[in-house]
């Protein structure tokens, strides 16, 4: 009985397999085993071939994630996760192909999302491909909010709502088809993780700035971020700028402003009744008559054409072009784990990790600009994208006394001294010192590698041999940086005036270029950066910035000290209070700029930010500045240590230093090279050439000895003793008697 019952188990199970409808996914790996393609496995096009036989005709999904980001400009990096296409999967309704470490959730709804918004400034206008992003861009600094502030879309709206003193409004049609999903721990591409795996190198040998110098690089080439999500689908915009001072002088009138704005939009697509707007003309002919400027753009979808296009055709045409319509995603730094680099140890992970997050908070620094950006304020900056209350804040007039560096070698040298050119003495006292009333402030103490040198000294050994021993050379410049800040009364046009900063890598703000204004001179600061700096009241005055202060990572800024109340040329002494007095301590001084002033990152030297303060709206442009782009830093100087060894074993990535290296070395070659450190014994050119002839001179009267003694043999055995001469070793007519006279040889019985 009971036979029987698996029996019929059985045979219900295979009806039911074999009624089943298969899936794509079922078909093709139906047919794995005997397929058979030109396109080698994990392309997608093979698998396009292997659907095809099943009767599946799909196309490649475009819109997917893993791609790196830049959050500040709202632009595509290079390529950080790989894409396989081993498993040829599909979307759930069978239409596109995508990769492996991919998935979608389809959008059932197939609804048009239309809205419109007012927005009467342009820090509240949100992207219409990235909005998730740049809000949800996941970093812990406080430059976040200028996310999104370098992308054409958010400078065109700035530069139109101040040129045009304008406001905006925007209408948009949304259709969402797709939101793609980044599978967690994704294989990284061969190229972004062939650039960490060089930073980990770099910070496994201490090459502490080379590792901070290729970070750099990365988030100059993949960006900031990588994507993690993206929807896909098409938009259509329309952004309308219309009078400010009308908008703003009839609020009660906002709703039928954005009813006019929709009804200009839809006029665009010749829409049916059922979208229509019922709009009150006299508002829509004020709506028409205080525009400015209009412009209209379509993301995805076919061509738009305005005024020959419906809603129904576009909307028909958007299966076929779908674009991604908004992003979100994670920080660069999020795939920098354990699980995702199992060639690195975790200590040296978590290093490439601070690392590069440090990386994409200077490029956010490096682009924030404080000062005031509320239209029409007494302090409005035309530059600033990030608003620090200072408004309506009075600046007063700060000076300072100047700049001045030690610097000390550590280590041996050759040739080139570390500390060249890191000497700078301040030109007020001639010296490195400060003037009187001012104080000298520490901003930074770092370091600077120095190129190895190398010297080869050779001695004689032997008679025909030398002993060479090559020595290096390694030295380093540790040098400190001060500035002279007012602590006390000051003489009038005692101090030097400020015209701006600039490296070899950013320009000087005040005058747009890599210099000084004119009768202004440059100073040098740690290692790359220059501050102009002018004490020519006279000429140089209508070229000068306000300036209040520096503060560092290291130090704070002694003029924002409580208490401290610059008045004119002069400083005035501070309060005697114990408030004033625990406050304006050294260690106490606030990192922040005195009232009514703005901060601005000057430089990162080895990882310490250095700011500067400057009169609020001071370096602000009739342009809008553009980004600045990484890298930050001078290319580190190259030096090689021959302690330091590093072999990369090419099948499993992975790398041994130092005795590990020199042992796994060991193993491939039968005996280490030594001619870095003692080229031991060898000859010079002109003693292999000596040795060279003496051989060939010893053979030559080897082998004539020889002769010799073969003729002297026969002659002994032949005839009497005859004496040799030196004819011995002339060409004779014949042999025989050396005398002349005889001309047969003697012959005995």
């Amino acid at each position: 009985m009971n036979w029987h019952i698996v029996s019929w188990v059985f045979l219900v199970a295979l009806l039911q397999d074999g009624t089943a409808t298969p899936t794509t996914e079922q078909l093709v790996k139906s047919d794995l085993g005997k397929f058979e393609s030109d396109w080698p496995v994990g392309d997608s096009r093979r698998c396009q071939e292997q659907l095809r036989l099943s009767k599946f005709d799909v196309k490649r999904f475009e819109v997917i994630p893993g791609i790196g980001w830049d959050n500040l400009r709202n632009v595509e990096g290079g390529l950080v996760v790989s894409y396989n296409f081993t498993q040829c999967k599909v979307t759930d309704d069978g239409r596109l192909l995508i990769p492996d470490n991919v998935f979608t959730v389809p959008i059932k709804s197939s609804s048009v999302e239309t809205f419109a918004e007012l927005n009467d400034h342009w820090l509240n206008t949100s992207s219409t491909t990235s909005n998730t992003i740049n809000i949800q861009a996941g970093l812990s600094t406080s430059s976040v909010s200028v996310s999104g502030g370098f992308s054409y879309e958010h400078e065109q709206v700035k530069s139109k709502q101040i040129e045009d003193k304008a406001v905006t409004t925007r209408v948009q049609m949304r259709y969402t088809r797709y939101e793609a999903k980044l599978q967690p721990d994704p294989v990284l591409s061969p190229q972004f993780k062939n650039r960490l795996l060089s930073i980990a190198a770099n910070v496994q040998l201490n090459y502490t700035e080379q590792a901070r110098y290729e970070a750099q690089l990365l988030v100059r080439d993949f960006g900031t971020h990588v994507l993690t999500s993206v929807t896909a689908g098409a938009a259509l915009v329309k952004d309308d700028y219309l009078q400010r001072e009308y908008v703003l002088g009839h609020t009660e009138q906002k709703t039928s402003i954005l009813a006019s704005a929709s009804a200009s939009f839809f006029s665009l697509v010749h829409v049916s009744a059922s979208y229509g707007h019922k709009t009150d003309a006299t508002v829509d002919d004020m709506y028409q008559k205080i525009m400015t400027h209009s412009y209209t753009k379509s993301y995805g979808g076919p061509l738009f054409k305005p005024g020959n296009m419906s809603l129904d055709d576009w909307t028909d045409g958007v299966d076929d072009n779908l674009v991604p319509i908004d992003r979100s995603g994670d920080p660069l730094y999020f795939l920098i784990t354990p699980t995702l680099l199992p060639e690195l140890p975790s200590t040296t992970v978590a290093e490439v990790e601070k690392i590069v997050r440090q990386s994409i908070e200077l490029y956010y620094e490096m682009n924030t600009i404080r000062g005031c950006t509320k239209l029409g304020a007494p302090n409005f900056s035309f530059s600033a994208n990030f608003d620090d209350g200072s408004c309506h804040a009075k600046p007063t007039n700060l000076t300072f006394g100047g700049v001045f560096q030690k610097c000390a070698a550590n280590g041996q040298y050759l040739n080139h001294n570390p500390c060249d050119g890191l000497n700078v003495v301040n030109p007020k006292t001639g010296g490195m010192s400060c003037p009187p009333s001012y104080t000298a402030v520490v901003l930074q103490s770092g370091r600077r590698n120095a190129q190895t040198e190398e010297r080869t000294d050779c001695h004689s050994y032997w008679i025909f041999w030398k002993r060479c021993h090559t020595t290096q050379f390694y030295s380093e410049a540790v040098y400190s940086t001060y500035w002279c800040a007012a602590t006390g009364p000051v003489a009038p046009e005692s101090g030097y005036l400020f015209g701006g900063l600039y490296t070899s890598t950013t320009e000087n703000v005040v005058i747009g270029a890599k210099g000084c204004p004119a009768s202004f001179y440059a100073r040098q600061m740690f290692t790359d950066l220059q501050i102009c700096i002018s004490d020519d009241y006279e000429f140089a005055q209508a070229f000068s910035v306000p300036f209040g202060g520096f503060f560092s990572c290291k130090s704070g800024n002694p003029l924002a000290a409580e208490g401290a109340h610059p008045v004119g040329a002069k400083k005035a002494a501070v309060a005697n209070t114990l408030r004033s007095f625990m406050e304006n301590s050294e260690n106490s001084w606030p990192s922040k700029c005195p009232e009514g002033y703005s901060q601005h990152i000057a430089t990162d030297d080895m990882g310490c930010s250095i700011h500067y303060c400057v009169q609020t709206g001071a370096l602000s442009g009739p342009a809008l500045p553009p980004v600045k782009r990484p890298p930050f830093m001078k290319k580190p100087a190259t030096f090689l240590e021959q302690d330091n060894l590093l072999i990369f074993n090419e099948e499993t990535k992975t790398w041994m230093k130092n005795e590990r290296a020199k042992a796994f070395q060991s193993t491939l070659i039968a005996e280490p090279s030594k001619q870095n450190n003692n080229s031991g014994k060898e000859m010079s050119p002109g003693v292999a050439a000596a040795i060279s002839v003496a051989a060939t001179l010893g053979c030559i009267g080897i082998a004539t000895l020889i002769i010799v003694m073969i003729r002297k043999r026969k002659s002994n055995q032949q005839g009497p003793y005859r004496r040799l001469t030196d004819e011995t070793f002339e060409q004779p007519a014949s042999y025989g008697s050396t005398r002349p006279e005889s001309g047969v040889i003697n012959e005995t019985a």
